[in-house]
């Protein structure tokens, strides 16, 4: 994650303290730089290397859904809600929802930024997918499918982190774009419902991918080399791997997550 550029961050706030006075007034908020010292990533058309794909499966005892009390909106969410934080799929033990990614990679695969869309819907009182991943230069949007208010509220880091955008989502709202400038990691919230939560890896490089429903991952044409792999889930935290790519072929590479390590 390189380079130093400003994220510009737009708040749009409810002009009343009560969610149910909808009007919203914008307020352009002042920019923050993040300063990051490692070289730019350099596209080389011409690059060959290996798939590196397979499974991160989770290893340890699997833990219970959180039940969480609703208190706005139960009618449509119900008096309590599930959240089931580790997403594991019980006959292949992979667990969904993780982000893969290399450390340290300068040059690679070109990748088109400005093509790609990243969607996170309000969808039964949750942000559907709970992770995701994409690159500086593409387009977070934000749908709200139900039929009550959500918002989405977006900081630099974490909870306590700079606001990067913060947008009321009546039922029925028009969708919310967002264009990704810097590279970072994204919290995401909507502060009506505090139990709804998502998260998205901004990367200024293409190698990343995050596990499907059954835990698997591929990233293609990754350069032959040494690396350190990284795992992140927002439950299990940071695992990190060295590996060694061929210069062709595949390298198949299942990892395991375990909450108790």
């Amino acid at each position: 994650m390189r380079g130093t550029r400003a994220m510009g961050a737009i708040m749009i706030r409810p002009a009343s303290r009560m969610w149910n006075e909808v009007l919203a007034s914008v307020l352009v908020v002042g920019s923050l730089t993040v300063v990051q010292t490692a070289p730019a990533y350099e596209a080389d058309p011409a690059v060959v290397g290996a798939t590196v794909s397979g499974r991160v499966i989770f290893t340890g005892s699997l833990p219970n859904p959180d039940r969480v009390p609703v208190y706005r909106d139960s009618q449509f969410c119900g008096e309590s809600i599930s959240i089931d934080r580790v997403q594991v799929d019980r006959s292949s033990r992979g667990i969904e929802g993780v982000v893969i990614s290399l450390e340290g990679i300068e040059k690679g695969k070109p990748f088109l930024p400005n093509k790609t869309i990243i969607t996170f819907e309000n969808r039964t009182c949750r942000f559907v997918p709970r992770a995701n991943a994409t690159v500086v230069g593409s387009t977070l949007e934000f749908r709200n499918n139900d039929p009550i208010l959500h918002n989405t509220h977006i900081r630099i880091q974490n909870r306590s982190g700079p606001t990067v955008i913060n947008v009321v989502q009546p039922a029925g709202a028009d969708v919310i774009r967002k264009l990704m400038r810097t590279a970072g990691f994204l919290d995401i919230r909507c502060d009506a419902h505090p139990f709804m939560r998502a998260s998205i890896h901004v990367f200024d490089h293409p190698y990343f991918a995050v596990t499907d429903t059954t835990g698997r991952y591929e990233m293609p044409l990754v350069p032959p080399g040494s690396y350190r792999i990284r795992m992140w889930h927002e439950t299990v935290g940071v695992r990190t791997k060295t590996i060694t790519v061929p210069a062709s072929g595949s390298l198949a590479l299942d990892l395991e997550l375990n909450q108790e390590e």
